[in-house]
């Protein structure tokens, strides 16, 4: 299987390097720019990763030349569906024969008058998720979304449909699980919380949020993600803080929010959560047994995301940040082999403490234990410490925190705050 792989991405790679399968470029908010909010858009040309996407974004069939000159193709299928019948409206914006997706867009516009310039936005941080994923141990074997798998396992004829200005409700987004072989569906809505109105296809966080709905379906397995205690809300909102994240300029305690844009908040609002999330106890002083008296899924799920959020600048501490996706090897391109390993690790219907030992589990098979302690500090900072008791993962009533480190680690001295309940 590894020697087909090989072959695929150097053939796919001569292919791109000789200019056969033709220039793709796309006016997006690119990767790590959140919203407009956030940052300036660009025109990017081919940001396809040549493993990941071999024959560009627009390829079906493993051949020179892609397939579609719409938002279509290997990993995404992009399409407005205003009347939520589960189908394009129409055929959406047409790149032609040199796949360039430009198109302009206002803020005093209603969404509607700009979904060419939403379409490309999603299309591209779609493919892009899928292409950064991959390299971090989402690919075909691991079950991941695509059409064509080019004879490297799993299942294919599954790219992830994303329907933006979904017509079917305001004020929200999902994202489906479903099974290797199964498309899940991306339905991206417009927000009534500004004038004019705001759409998730400009707000990365949203998107992100719904990806990971899919990936955590995937990977976990979709009848394995829906508990009472479930970390899968938690996962969501942790992979749209990572790959919206400059850590050029990003520091610990800086606030950051999951949906400022929609919502028209600063970007240091808390957006749709409770509390912004930052290692600073202070703002965001969430702890396992705040999951007792939080209600809804993605409330429950910030407590996780919390711990997994203070565990990067850990790691941020100690390994630095490569600010590169694709070749690089610092603290966020850790986090993110550890989170999909620890979803492939983690137990169905996992509870908290079931899938931190998850965590320790993935350390040890990709990093042989190199971050076992730093991955005790930032779970036992929030409540998920050696002593901690889950109960059942069906249940938020019957769990203990505790704030305690194993024996053999030391209190991480990047949280000279300690662990007490704030």
């Amino acid at each position: 299987m590894q020697g087909i792989r090989k072959t695929v991405v150097a053939v796919a790679t001569a292919i791109l390097a000789a200019g056969a399968a033709g220039a793709a470029s796309y006016r997006v908010f690119p990767v790590p720019v959140a919203s407009p909010d956030h940052g300036a858009q660009a025109l990017v040309t081919d940001p396809q990763q040549a493993e990941a996407s071999p024959f560009g974004w627009h390829d079906t069939n493993g051949a020179a030349g892609p397939e579609f000159t719409i938002l279509r193709g290997n990993n995404a299928v992009v399409y407005t569906d205003t009347d939520a019948d589960d189908a394009p409206d129409d055929s959406g914006p047409d790149g032609g024969p040199t796949l360039l997706f430009d198109f302009a867009w206002s803020p005093a516009d209603p969404p509607a008058s700009y979904k060419d310039a939403l379409a490309t936005n999603a299309f591209y941080w779609v493919n892009m998720l899928h292409d950064i994923f991959y390299r971090h141990g989402f690919d075909e074997l691991a079950g991941n979304m695509q059409q064509n798998n080019y004879g490297r396992g799993g299942l294919g004829a599954d790219p992830v449909i994303v329907e933006i200005l979904d017509g079917s409700g305001t004020n929200g987004a999902d994202g489906s699980y479903t099974s290797d072989g199964t498309s899940p569906r991306i339905q991206l809505r417009e927000w009534t919380t500004t004038a004019p109105r705001r759409e998730g296809s400009f707000d990365a966080t949203i998107l992100i949020y719904a990806w990971g709905m899919a990936v955590n379906g995937r990977i976990a397995g979709p009848a394995c993600v829906s508990n009472l205690e479930s970390p899968g809300s938690g996962y969501d909102d942790f992979f749209a803080l990572l790959l919206t994240t400059d850590f050029t300029t990003a520091t610990p305690t800086q606030p950051r929010g999951i949906g400022t844009y929609v919502l028209g908040q600063p970007v240091t609002g808390s957006g749709l959560r409770g509390l912004s999330y930052t290692t600073d106890l202070e703002a965001d002083h969430y702890t396992y047994q705040d999951t007792r008296i939080l209600s809804s899924p993605q409330d429950t799920g910030t407590v996780w995301a919390s711990a997994l959020w203070d565990l990067t600048w850990s790691l941020v501490d100690a390994y630095g940040a490569s600010n590169d996706w694709f070749d690089g090897n610092g603290a966020e391109n850790r986090m993110l082999r550890l989170a999909i390993r620890a979803l492939q690790r983690q137990t169905c219907a996992a509870g908290f403490v079931e899938a931190r030992d998850a965590w320790l589990t993935a350390d040890a098979e990709l990093y042989t234990g190199e971050n076992r302690c730093r991955i005790w500090n930032a779970f036992a900072r929030r409540g998920l410490g050696f002593s901690a008791v889950q109960g059942l993962g069906t249940s938020n009533s019957d769990n203990t925190a505790a704030f305690d480190l194993p024996q053999e680690c030391l209190p991480d001295p990047l949280f000279a705050d300690g662990f007490e309940t704030p």
